[in-house]
């Protein structure tokens, strides 16, 4: 199959099944090369404060104002999508 046919599929894919992609293909090409993909673990606790802080320069340069209704925005986020291919 051609990329010009694969890309419109991945296109539609919801966020997190591109990352799984990306890091599927990511995976195969640094084992192809003999690279290794393993990233050191961060601890929890790092997270949790980086996390906050990223959530708090959202906060401050207010980010997400533009939503008028959470409620609906979060209603419409969260609807499901058809697959590809699956209908």
């Amino acid at each position: 199959m051609s990329i010009a046919k694969i890309l419109p599929l991945v296109e539609a894919l919801p966020h997190s099944d591109k990352f799984q992609l990306m890091q599927a293909l990511l995976t195969q090409l640094a084992r192809e090369e003999g690279l290794s993909l393993q990233v050191p673990a961060t601890p929890k606790v790092n997270q949790g404060h980086r996390m906050a802080a990223i959530l708090q320069r959202m906060a401050d340069r207010n980010a997400l104002s533009h939503i008028a209704d959470p409620v609906a925005w979060q209603r419409e986020i969260r609807k499901d999508r058809s697959l590809p291919g699956r209908e």
